[in-house]
């Protein structure tokens, strides 16, 4: 089934604004993602929507990592939010929640536990240190 697609703007409206201060403009976007909570409505919600909100949340926002992948695991948990192997991105935020890890390497540790791959060609001891083995780059 094909739904609307949400944009990172959206996502960041809804994480940082209160409904007191927010926008004339921006307003609806409390009763929207009620909605998607609810499954009321879907909506698609692209990786790379999800890694551009949560480095936007870390880097302009200087929200701290665990705290950006918590507000975002949440909302990928919305019943209303379809996002393709939805599985390995909340494992993803899982990892970022707990470890020191770069989220881009928490999704291929992910990915990689979710299809039962073992190593992964990199440079990053994170991965090694959490399991996989890093395989010579040759």
């Amino acid at each position: 089934m094909n739904h609307e697609c949400i944009d990172t703007n959206v996502i960041i409206r809804f994480l940082v604004e209160t409904p007191e201060s927010i926008p004339a403009q921006f307003k609806g976007v409390f009763r929207f993602f009620m909605k998607i909570e609810e499954g009321a409505k879907t909506v698609y919600l692209p990786e790379l929507v999800l890694f551009q909100a949560y480095f936007v949340l870390t880097s302009y926002y200087e929200v701290p990592s665990s705290l950006a992948a918590e507000k975002l695991e949440q909302i990928v948990r919305f019943k209303g939010i379809s996002l393709p192997d939805k599985h390995i991105s909340e494992e993803c935020l899982r990892i970022v929640k707990h470890e020191n890890i770069d989220i881009v390497d928490a999704w291929i540790l992910a990915y990689s536990t979710s299809k039962g791959i073992t190593g992964a060609y990199s440079f990053d001891k994170d991965l090694s240190r959490l399991g996989l083995k890093l395989l010579k780059v040759e």
